[in-house]
């Protein structure tokens, strides 16, 4: 007897019904956090601060356009730090992501998602590469930060996981999923994670935790799915639809 397969609505449906802990990344999932203080111009400011001479050392190209790539690179050049050019560079990249999260623009169906998530019982986090300081200061602005805290530690409680000081603990390393699994006592089986970028997808299956891809543009989502990625979709807004 032939059996159907289930649509990928359905199968979303089915997913989000056993979850019990559903992360987000935050640049992409929550917001373009780089909509107005381009990363490309804060990665220049970061490439000023380390000068010619730190360019060479982390072997990198005047005209990179991503900061994290300024870090990661700079730490690797000199992980010891015996320079003070890291400690520098994760300084300055704090002040500009959250200069940054004042004109962040949420993305579209963000809150929809997180409202219908809340409304059904589920957990909400953030595990981003970000500085946690920005990603509170948007959820703040908007207040959306009720949707990341528990309500029994309203002071410390918040459910945020931003970049590490070691910056080999970013994605796609499973550390900031992992802590927030630690946290909330939930089971990687019963966690779901939201990204957009293929770092997110390889941390979610280092973690055990099952990943949904979104991404508008066909090709990042063909990127998502050669890192592993087993349900993709173009929007939040689809999301949405099998949330609710």
């Amino acid at each position: 007897m032939l059996t159907s397969t289930p649509s990928p609505a359905t199968r979303l449906r089915e997913l989000f019904s056993r979850a019990r802990l559903v992360l987000l990344d935050f640049d992409g999932p929550v917001c373009d956090l780089f909509a107005e203080r381009s990363a490309a111009e804060i990665a220049r400011r970061l490439c000023e601060r380390i000068g010619p001479d730190g360019l060479r050392l982390a072997g990198l190209d005047p005209g990179v356009t991503d900061p994290l790539e300024v870090l990661l690179s700079t730490h690797r050049a000199d992980p010891g730090d015996a320079s003070g050019l890291v400690l520098a560079v994760r300084k300055l990249l704090a002040e500009e992501e959250t200069l940054a999260a004042a004109t962040a623009v949420p993305t579209s169906g963000a809150v929809p998602l997180m409202e219908s998530m809340s409304r059904g019982g589920k957990l909400l986090g953030v595990a981003s590469n970000n500085c946690a300081p920005a990603i509170r200061a948007h959820l703040g602005l908007h207040g959306l930060l009720a949707y990341f805290t528990d309500p029994a530690r309203p002071g410390d409680g918040h459910r945020i996981v931003g970049r590490p000081e070691d910056p080999d603990l970013m994605k796609p390393h499973p550390y900031a999923l992992e802590l927030l699994l630690k946290a909330t006592g939930t089971a990687p089986g019963d966690g779901v994670m939201i990204g957009d970028s293929p770092n997110d997808a390889l941390a979610a299956g280092e973690a055990g935790v099952r990943f949904i891809g979104v991404h508008p543009v066909a090709a990042k989502r063909d990127a998502l799915r050669a890192a592993g990625a087993e349900y993709l979709v173009a929007s939040m807004h689809e999301l949405v639809a099998a949330a609710a």
